[in-house]
């Protein structure tokens, strides 16, 4: 199997199981993000970052398994997980109080741009040589 196809599979699969932990028990997330647990914020909590991540891994998924959407899987992934770093780095330094959550997700999303952005390099490397 392609880096491209990997990177998309584990990427899928990693945000289903986010999502579907988001949509059966949102009160964890909101603990650890430090976020209100009132029942509109849970179902807040399940809506967006439960039902989106799990629409975003079906899609990663379904592009990973048709080789002519690999790209736009990869792209995508790289836009909307590049977005909420850029968005998690302006809200640190407005807000002026980063905790291990918010640093510990960053982490994650930088080495999730990295990783994509080099399997695209070397999916348009492919293209290129053909």
């Amino acid at each position: 199997m392609s880096l491209d196809r990997i990177v998309l599979a584990l990427n899928g699969a990693f945000c289903l199981f986010a999502g579907v932990a988001c949509v059966v028990a949102p009160a964890s997330l909101a603990q650890q993000a430090g976020l209100s647990m009132v029942p509109s914020a849970l179902t807040e909590i399940r809506a967006f970052h439960g039902g989106l991540l799990v629409g975003i891994g079906c899609f990663q998924i379904w592009c990973m398994q048709r080789p002519a959407s690999t790209f736009a899987g990869l792209l995508m992934v790289v836009f909307s997980v590049g977005g909420a770093g850029i968005a998690r780095v302006l809200g640190m330094l407005v807000d002026q109080e980063p905790t291990a959550y918010h640093l510990t997700n960053l982490a994650v999303e930088a080495i999730t741009v990295s990783v994509v952005t080099f399997a695209l390099s070397r999916q348009r490397l492919g293209d290129a040589s053909a």
